[in-house]
């Protein structure tokens, strides 16, 4: 390979060359880990807000909760200190995740005892179960928070690490769960903040060791070697079942997506008949449907089972109840759960909307008072011309106001020009200047004036 090419790569990938000084890095991880004073309050306050955001299912809420949560902090000094052969941090990190999480947990319960909303919304039941895009935005978003925490300029990549990975709402989760005694959404919650920690540590361990930073040095070479050998093992016995787990949960994220597509393709196609229920389960391997509608025949189901072999559902068990007689007390909580991921969807859908025109909105506000779109000059320009003319004119602003298209006409747009006199202008004076603003503005567009004159009372 040329030599250039690969010196001109290692010059664009080289991480060394903005990093900070080794020991301010050591002085922000373990400033980040303490969980007393300050942190301990932020951690509280965050896990309240987290709380409140979960209850009342609000997603802006929630990310406010994670942007002010510290629990980032021990996370990344276990893997930090992994990498730097730093016996002191990994025990503090461990110690210190312990009590957070421990804090987490007790406050949120806490707060979900005593609220009277109870219910388990949308945002709450998301946090019951990791997925695999869990364990990749942990690893992915963990490396780059370490490689954010040792940069002499960090941005805005820690807020954004600290968003992404999620760590807050999953102990909420828990401790919802112990609160209101759903042990499923307590344990699920709980395992899947072990995953993200797990892995964010394990990115940042990988990030520090590629870095150029300083290990800690021993006495003897002899206890650096059974150190250096713990904490691989260590590295070992907890990256290992992490992986196991990682692969179990790609199976049944894959298991999942096939058997909702099975499900879509031989169920809701048949004509005259929809699904009303349909609970997959990926550890046990099942298909649970309810139809209502047209009865399938015993030869139409026949050929539904002989198709799961097509979707990579070997061994799958499948259930057919049709019939809304058949309903139990499983589908009206699956039916529940499915009501309100339509509800956070449209809501998601309507706040795009909203943001869009809002954006739409401000890029209008923007572009104003541009001459490209106007055809005039800008305001403080326009008025020099005007008052040249018409001395009497004191003010003036210039917008733009778009009259939606109907069917096939197309959009209009009138230049609205607002000016504020000394004195009452004549009638004639004001037809004058509007023709004149509309050659002024290249004749094309439709001019509207605006003529307030000065109240010299006030």
């Amino acid at each position: 390979m040329n030599v250039p090419l690969l010196r001109w790569l290692r010059q664009r990938f080289d991480l060394a060359h903005d990093m900070a000084d080794p020991a301010d890095i050591v002085a922000d991880v373990q400033e980040g880990m303490a969980f007393r004073g300050t942190n301990l309050w932020v951690l509280i306050f965050a896990i309240l807000v987290a709380s409140v955001g979960l209850n009342v299912n609000s997603t802006a809420v929630i990310i406010g909760a994670m942007l002010i949560s510290p629990l980032m902090g021990p996370i990344v000094g276990i893997g930090f200190g992994a990498a730097t052969v730093k016996l002191d941090l990994i025990q503090r990190g461990v110690k210190n995740l312990l009590i957070a999480a421990g804090i987490s947990i007790l406050v949120s319960a806490l707060y979900f005892r005593l609220t009277p909303l109870t219910d388990a919304g949308s945002e709450l039941l998301a946090r019951t179960q990791p997925t695999t895009w869990d364990v990749l935005i942990a690893l992915f978003g963990g490396a780059a928070g370490a490689v954010a925490l040792t940069r002499r300029e960090r941005g805005n990549a820690v807020p954004g690490v600290a968003i992404a990975t999620a760590l807050m709402p999953p102990l909420c989760t828990a401790g919802y769960g112990l609160a209101t005694g759903h042990w499923s959404f307590m344990f699920g919650a709980l395992y899947l903040f072990s995953i993200n920690g797990v892995f964010i540590s394990l990115a940042t361990f990988l990030v520090a060791r590629i870095l150029p930073l300083p290990h800690h040095s021993f006495a003897s070479p002899h206890r650096a070697r059974r150190v250096q050998l713990g904490i691989w093992l260590v590295a070992l016995f907890t990256g290992v079942p992490s992986l196991y787990l990682a692969a179990r949960i790609v199976q049944r994220t894959v298991f999942a997506h096939n058997a909702q597509r099975f499900v879509d393709e031989q169920f809701n196609q048949q004509p005259g008949t929809y699904v009303v229920t349909r609970r997959i389960e990926a550890d046990t391997r099942h298909i649970n449907v309810l139809l209502a509608g047209q009865v399938l025949t015993r030869a139409q189901l026949r050929t539904a089972r002989a198709a799961l072999g097509r979707y990579r559902l070997e061994k799958t068990e499948l259930t057919v109840r049709q019939g809304l007689a058949q309903l139990d007390s499983a589908d009206a909580q699956t039916m529940r759960n499915s009501l309100l991921e339509d509800v956070r969807s449209r809501n998601e859908q309507t706040l795009a909307g909203y943001d869009a025109r809002l954006a739409q909105l401000q890029q209008l506000l923007t572009q104003a008072d541009n001459p490209a779109l106007t055809g005039l000059p800008a305001a403080p320009a326009l008025l020099r011309e005007v008052q040249a003319e018409h001395p009497d004119v004191q003010q003036l602003g210039l917008s733009r106001l778009v009259q939606p298209a109907v069917d096939s006409l197309r959009a209009d747009t009138t230049l609205v020009v607002a000016v504020r006199t000394g004195r009452p202008l004549p009638a004639a004076e004001q037809q004058r200047l509007n023709q004149w603003l509309r050659v002024r503005a290249g004749g094309k567009r439709t001019v509207q004036l605006l003529v307030e004159p000065v109240d010299t009372r006030r």
